[in-house]
């Protein structure tokens, strides 16, 4: 069960991606590059929780975010005719804050090293 399990949450991140990289979506409010980071899917398959990640940090993730939660609706309907499982999940879409720390973290990696150089 729990191979099958993670080959759907790797579906659902694949074909959420070839939506947003097709940009099929034409919703203002997404930016051009989003990536989906992480899927995290219910244990009854019914609920889906979508993490993504923006490449340009100066764009509002909010906006994103409830851009991308205003069409969940359609996604679902391509997911449900991509994926063929008992139920399509509700998809909810959060930014991951994760990531972002992650390069905040890098980044001040790269300044205490620069620092230490120019010592």
């Amino acid at each position: 069960m729990k191979f099958k399990f993670e080959r759907i949450q790797k579906l659902i991140r694949n074909e959420i991606m070839i939506i947003l990289s097709e940009k099929q979506l034409k919703d203002p409010r997404i930016p051009d590059f989003v990536t989906v980071t992480k899927v995290k899917l219910s244990k009854d398959l019914h609920y889906c929780h979508v993490y993504f990640s923006l490449l340009n940090d100066q764009y509002d993730y909010k906006l994103a975010e409830t851009g991308l939660n205003s069409a969940h609706g359609y996604i679902q309907k391509i997911l449900s005719e991509k994926i063929e499982i008992k139920f399509t999940p509700k998809i909810e879409f959060r930014y991951d804050l994760n990531e972002e720390k992650a390069n905040k973290i890098d980044n001040l990696l790269d300044q205490l090293s620069k620092q230490r150089l120019e010592k």
